[in-house]
């Protein structure tokens, strides 16, 4: 896996009857990477079917599987904001381990803008850890901009920032 070729990666979004493989992907990051997300893996792991598929099916975002080949390897998301149509959140993005540092967040970023620019979408917030240098490096790569940071909890029990950037569409 030295060279990243296109043809061996896609990104596409989910369908509601991908729901059980967004939701395998899903608990498998919160179960690995606890300290990186909002929500716990026994607090999702909780969550029923009809849960997972409104998180798939939602009119409001998309949920988007990376795969190699056929193979699950990576999932994302994007939320419009309730409050602000013209605003969305982009959240949970996990890549394996085994397919990590050879570009392909890169793909996840552009699914993500591209569905955004669809919707006419004028500004897109992310946030991360502020260890987390991977999810730095790719934000500012893409061109957001740092806003704000605010103290956190979380929930692998460090307290440690949460860095916000902006992009405008």
């Amino acid at each position: 896996m030295s060279t990243l070729k296109k043809h061996d990666y896609n990104i596409r979004q989910f369908t509601l009857e991908e729901y059980l493989n967004y939701k395998a992907m899903r608990l498998e990051a919160l179960k690995n990477e606890p300290g990186m997300f909002g929500n716990s893996y026994v607090f999702e792991s909780e969550f029923t079917d009809i849960q997972w598929k409104e998180r798939v099916a939602n009119p409001s975002g998309a949920c988007f599987g990376l795969y190699s080949y056929k193979e699950l390897i990576g999932i994302t998301s994007i939320i419009i904001d309730k409050e602000k149509a013209h605003e969305a959140y982009m959240t949970q993005s996990y890549i394996q381990k085994t397919y990590r540092r050879i570009g392909l967040s890169r793909m996840l970023y552009q699914a993500r803008l591209e569905w955004a620019k669809k919707r006419n979408l004028k500004r897109l917030i992310i946030a991360h850890k502020r260890s987390n240098v991977a999810s730095k490096n790719a934000n500012q790569h893409f061109g957001f901009k740092y806003t704000h940071q605010e103290v956190r909890n979380w929930l692998d029990a460090s307290i440690e920032p949460m860095i916000y950037y902006e992009l405008k569409l």
